[in-house]
Parts: structure tokens; sequence; C-alpha cells
């Protein structure tokens, strides 16, 4: 585990363990709280969709944009906004694709 934490550490340009802890509470926090505010907003906007593709489309989309801003947002309020601004821009990048400039 600690081979990993320290290749990450590298990968990631982290230069202290605290500052990694504070990185994966940031995740964590963001990954749990997306459940929530995407559940919330669809009972908010009324979404219920009876069509099983619709609804697992409409969810995965709907969830990977409120993700990326909470975890800025969250990223921010821990004083990490630079580090998952830039987590965030090479996430989309491969998304479509493209691999990001180092």
């Amino acid at each position: 585990m600690k081979k990993y934490w320290d290749r990450l550490k590298g990968k990631w340009g982290v230069e202290t363990d605290a500052r990694m802890a504070k990185i994966f509470i940031v995740f964590a926090i963001t990954g749990t709280a997306t459940l929530f505010v995407r559940k919330g907003l669809f009972q908010l906007l009324g979404i219920d969709i009876q069509n099983q593709t619709l609804s697992v489309i409409v969810k995965w989309v709907a969830i990977y944009f409120i993700y990326q801003i909470m975890l800025y947002v969250v990223g921010y309020l821990f004083k990490e906004g630079a580090f998952f601004w830039h987590f965030i821009k090479k996430m989309n990048l491969r998304m479509i694709g493209k691999k990001p400039n180092k």
C-alpha cells in the first residue's frame, strides 16, 4: 500500500502525506455527497424516468457533471482548488480521447 501511495504522490506532484490524506478526504466527501445531491436534484426537478435505458443515461450524465462541480468546490474549500482544477481538466481530456499536456 505504501508503494502505491508513494507512486501517486509522485504522479500528482504531492510533497507530503498530510496533503495526500487531504486529497483523498476530498474524493471521499465528493463521491458520497454527489449521490445525495443527484437524488435531491432529481426529486426537486421531478425527474422520474420510466424508460430504464434513458434513466441510466440521464443519471450517468448528471452524476458526471455534478461530480466535477462538487469535486472542485469541495477541493477549493479544503484549499486544494488548483490541484482539483488540473485533475478535472485531465479527466475531461481523457474522456474525449486526448492525452493531457504535462
